[in-house]
C-alpha cells in the first residue's frame, strides 16, 4: 500500500510538473492502470518485528541490500507492478517510447498475454 501511493504521489507530482503544451500520454497511461495494478496485486502484510541487534547500534545506516538480504526479501520484484514502476521511472525521464513499452507490459501481464 505504502508503495502504490508514493507510485501516485510522483505520478501526480510529474503531471503537475509537465509545461502546459507537454503531452502526457505515457503518464495517462500510467495512471490509468495503476488501479488495476493494485487490484491484481495481493495484500501484504506486514513482517513481523525483530529484536534490535548489536550491529544495529554501531551508528551506520544500512543498505538497501543489506535490509533485503537481512529480511529474506526476492533481489528485484518482477509482474505489473514493477513493470508500472519502471514507467514511472522512464517518464520522470523524458523517455516516452520506453515509458510506452513498459505500460504496454504491464498491461500484457494484467491481462494475462
Amino acid at each position: 500500500m505504502r508503495q502504490f501511493n508514493l507510485l501516485a504521489a510522483a505520478a501526480c507530482t510529474a503531471l503537475l510538473a509537465l509545461p502546459a503544451g507537454a503531452q502526457a500520454s505515457c503518464l495517462e497511461e500510467i495512471v490509468a492502470l495503476q488501479s488495476r495494478v493494485k487490484a491484481a496485486s495481493p495484500a501484504q502484510a506486514a513482517p513481523p518485528t525483530e529484536a534490535q541487534s548489536v550491529g544495529a547500534q554501531l551508528g551506520r545506516q544500512p543498505t538497501p541490500s543489506s535490509v533485503a538480504a537481512a529480511s529474506g526479501d526476492p533481489s528485484a520484484p518482477v509482474g505489473p507492478a514493477a513493470a508500472l514502476n519502471a514507467a514511472q521511472n522512464f517518464q520522470a525521464a523524458g523517455n516516452e517510447a520506453a515509458c510506452l513499452k513498459a505500460v504496454n507490459e504491464a498491461r500484457s501481464m494484467l491481462d494475462g498475454k
